[in-house]
């Protein structure tokens, strides 16, 4: 892989913790790891082109992380993730942490701290499964991934 800005070979290296936030919901990125060239002022590259898109799906549309599930007609019963016990609809803060795999990339961390429904049967921690928290979901993982220094198309 090269710079887009001065056409180098670029290194993939760790960066720093980043953290993005939007609507109530806060997203740490771990491990996350993006391509440099040696000049200072270019921005990071991702590991391929699609990481930003892949990376958001993994997270909002995949099982790394425990979401309730929304059941029913018209979507009116909430149910853990795990063992598939019905769940209050009243929320609390919480937060949930995962290893997430990417493929074509290297796994990292993620945590979400937001609104959280507790599974009264196995005590599980969960996201909500609607979409109003997938949209912040997704908003806070691309200012986690603007903050890196990356350019979000």
């Amino acid at each position: 892989m090269r710079c887009r800005a001065c056409r180098e070979l670029l290194e993939l290296s760790e960066v720093e913790p980043v953290h993005g936030e939007s609507d109530g919901v806060a997203v740490e990125l771990y491990g996350l790891r993006l391509g440099r060239c040696g000049v200072e002022n270019h921005p990071p590259e991702p590991p391929f082109p699609d990481f930003a898109a892949d990376l958001v799906a993994a997270v909002t549309q995949g099982d790394a992380l425990p979401t309730a599930r929304q059941r029913g007609w018209r979507r009116s019963r909430t149910l853990c993730a795990g063992c598939v016990q019905g769940l209050e609809s009243s929320t609390g803060e919480g937060e949930v942490r995962a290893r997430v795999r990417v493929e074509r990339a290297a796994s990292l961390t993620v945590t979400v701290r937001g609104p959280c429904l507790e599974c009264p049967a196995c005590r599980t921690c969960q996201l909500p499964g609607t979409p109003e928290h997938r949209s912040a979901l997704t908003a806070a993982l691309l200012a986690a991934l603007g903050a890196s220094g990356l350019v979000v198309e």
